[in-house]
């Protein structure tokens, strides 16, 4: 595991955890989000990369998996995006 991140998921008007855990790997470039992400986040792969790539991070022959916990709850951009903000900002 490369990094960890604590988030909040919302359910309704109740909040649960979701651990974002991302992985990095030597390989062929290949980019995924895992842990039922609606639409918007899997949409949100272009934005995660030119984030790392603008901190510096080289991508290319990389095997980069991200993992949503847990895994049995959606999970919805408007949620995830301030965290992503508030760590790289």
């Amino acid at each position: 595991m490369w990094a960890k991140v604590i988030s909040i998921g919302l359910k309704g008007m109740e909040g649960y955890r979701v651990n974002v855990e991302v992985g990095s790997y030597v390989g062929n470039d290949f980019f995924k989000i895992v842990g039922l992400p609606d639409a918007a986040v899997k949409e949100s792969k272009e934005r995660i990369i030119t984030g790392l790539r603008s901190l510096g991070y080289t991508l290319s022959g990389q095997k980069i998996a991200i993992n949503l916990s847990p895994a049995d709850q959606k999970k919805w951009v408007r949620c995830l995006t301030c965290q992503w903000q508030s760590r790289c900002c």
